[in-house]
Order: structure tokens, then C-alpha cells, then sequence
């Protein structure tokens, strides 16, 4: 079925709000970038104002209100562009180091709480190849991010936009995946470890089952909209980031643990369990993901979390095995909650957020 090679989801960043980059300005040079997504479900929606009046038993007016996209794409994660600005969409303070060239390390953080002109979020234009036309979505903000391990799979992505209503379809380009020489990052190459602060960096625990985390800007995207326009005058302002996760252990971890792993007694005993950097700086919990062929990598670090009570449960048919969720929350060393480091190859050779 040819129709597969009209499929596609590209996502470029806007120098203004709102503004699709022109035709001219599309491609690899100009900062375009192609994922392997999964699928995808961007669509515009909107709300119609429909008349109530007396005189007539049904309603006999109506018009569009405020107009709008959002929607999910799903991907595995693998060590390339597009998942770069994914994640540089979250984090947009980038520490970009070539010293490795042609190995390029991206390190990239929250934004700054001192300088406002200092991770500042970025606005993408997305394109939809779907078959028959090209689907252009503009002023698309990242609103949402998943990402989740389990053992023997890939590391899978949810990343979730809201953003202006969409343009007219136009037509179909040939997509150029920057990543196509890559596979995705899976769990079997992947490192957990936990650092409670008693002593040196413990190593990789190796009871994890699965991991995943969510990411959440809360965007305010009442306050987009403006007089003039039925659709988002202005960038949805991220609200209070909110971070939380779980983690689910192959057993009971009961003690004598040497990786700092969370305990059951304590999580139960103590009324919970709260792991920071202190001064230290080290991060508290890392996921880090690598890729079996090279040495491109993925890590999430996070400097203070918050345990919640554990879950425990046996019977008949399954194994006695452990579930924690837990909350990241902000640390006052760092100067933030979690930060992500990109290494590869394929990744682009200049800042992301230059």
C-alpha cells in the first residue's frame, strides 16, 4: 500500500508565535525534523455558540466560538533530532558540548527562575502527512510528556500539544528521517539507580521491573485567547510543572539493600521517604537508556522525590512483587526538579535553544 509512504509528522520551531514557517524555509537546514511516530491523533476542535431563544421550540442560530488544536503522538524514544526538540520542549535551557565531535551532547534543564530571558518554552509548527494531504498545525505548544520502560520492550513517548486551529491542508512532501539509521532505546541496555545521600553513588539496581514518569505544564489556555481572533493570540503560559511517576520492583524489597533502593519497612514505618541532593548536587534517582550499537544515551536525572505508600500483593497466580509511585518535586540546590542528558550521533550540532 503506497499510502504508508504519504505518512508522516514533522515538527519545525517557529521564530514567532504562531507564524508557519514558510515552504521556503522547510527542510533539514532550517531546522525541520521528521519522527517515526507511532501514530497520532492532532485535530482542531471548536465551540459553537447556538442561540436559546423563546420564540421557536429548536435552536435556529448558531455560530463557532474559540477555536483550537491539541491532540498525542506516540513514539519509541530513540537518540535523534525530532525527540531531541520533544525534549528540549520540556527542558529548554540547553548546555550543548561537541568536544566528542561527531558525538554531540545536549544537557538540558528546567527553565531559569533568575533570568527571564533564560529557558524561554519554543512554539512549533507540526506537520501531518495523512495519504492524500499535509496537515499544518502552527503556535503548538507542549503541553504534556510521558515516557515509560518496561523490561524487554522499548522506551516508549507520549507527548501531548495544545495549539492554534489548523490551516488549510496543502500538499504532500517527502519526508527525510534523520534518525532512520537508528533503533529505539530499550530497557534491556537501560540503568536504574537510587542515591539516598548516606554514602558514594551506589550502582545500578537490577529489581526494576518498569518506570515511567509524566511530565505536566498545566497551560492556561484560557488566557491564549484575545479579542479579534477565535483562535490562541498568544503562547498558552506553562502553570506550575508538575512531575510524578512509578516504579514497579520484581519483589518485596524488605531491607539490607546496598543500592539505596526505597524500602518497604521505612516507606511504612516512617510515614514515607523523601530522597534530595542535598548538598551534594547528586542527582537522587537516574534513568538512563543506551543505545546496544553505539554510544548515544538518554538520561533523566531528578534531585528530589517523594515516595508514596508501596504496593504489595500475593496470590494464587502471581509473584509477591512491589509498586511505589513517587512525585519529583523542586530542589533548592539544583534549582530544579529533574534534568535530561542526549548524546549521539545524530543529534543536531549547535544549541537547541540558540
Amino acid at each position: 500500500m503506497v499510502e504508508f509512504l504519504n505518512r508522516y509528522v514533522s515538527i519545525q520551531k517557529e521564530s514567532t508565535y504562531g507564524t508557519a514557517p514558510a515552504s521556503n524555509e522547510r527542510g533539514l537546514s532550517n531546522g525541520e525534523r521528521f519522527g517515526e511516530v507511532d501514530d497520532e491523533s492532532l485535530g482542531t476542535t471548536y465551540d459553537l455558540m447556538t442561540r436559546q431563544d423563546m420564540s421557536r421550540p429548536i435552536a435556529a442560530k448558531s455560530v463557532t466560538g474559540t477555536e483550537r488544536s491539541e491532540g498525542d503522538i506516540n513514539l519509541a524514544v530513540q537518540v535523534d533530532d525530532f525527540v531531541g526538540n520533544l525534549l528540549y520542549s520540556f527542558f529548554p535551557q540547553d548546555d550543548y558540548d561537541n568536544s566528542q565531535d561527531p558525538i554531540f551532547r545536549h544537557t538540558l534543564t528546567e527553565p531559569s527562575l533568575t533570568s527571564a530571558s533564560a529557558g524561554v518554552y519554543p512554539s512549533w509548527t507540526i506537520r501531518v502527512g495523512r495519504e492524500e494531504k499535509e496537515h499544518t498545525f502552527a503556535g503548538m505548544m507542549t503541553n504534556s510528556l510521558s515516557i515509560s520502560a518496561t523490561v524487554g520492550e522499548y522506551v516508549m513517548m507520549s507527548v501531548g500539544f495544545v495549539g492554534q486551529s489548523e490551516d488549510a491542508p496543502d500538499s504532500l512532501v517527502t519526508p527525510t528521517f534523520d534518525g532512520a539509521a537508528l533503533d529505539a532505546l530499550h530497557f534491556a541496555n537501560g540503568t536504574v539507580k537510587f542515591d539516598d545521600g548516606t554514602g558514594n553513588a551506589p550502582a545500578a539496581t537490577a529489581t526494576i521491573k518498569s518506570i515511567s514518569f509524566d511530565i505536566n505544564l498545566n497551560r492556561d489556555t484560557d488566557n491564549a485567547y484575545g479579542i479579534g481572533s477565535p483562535t490562541y493570540g498568544r503562547a498558552p503560559p506553562a502553570q506550575r510543572r508538575e512531575i510524578s511517576g512509578s516504579i514497579e520492583f520484581n519483589k518485596v524489597l524488605y531491607g539490607n539493600q546496598t543500592l539505596d533502593e526505597p524500602d518497604y519497612t521505612q516507606l511504612v514505618v516512617s510515614n514515607g521517604m523523601e530522597y534530595s541532593a542535598l548538598t551534594n548536587i547528586r542527582p537522587v534517582m537516574s534513568l538512563n537508556f543506551v543505545d546496544e550499537a553505539a554510544a548515544d544515551f538518554i538520561k533523566f536525572d531528578f534531585f528530589k522525590i517523594r515516595f508514596e505508600a508501596p504496593e504489595a500483593s500475593v496470590s494464587g497466580r502471581d509473584t509477591n512483587t512491589m509498586t511505589v509511585n513517587f512525585i519529583a518535586l523542586y530542589d533548592e540546590t539544583f534549582g530544579g526538579a529533574m534534568r535530561v542528558t542526549a548524546q549521539g550521533t545524530k543529534l543536531h550540532n549547535a544549541q537547541y535553544d540558540a
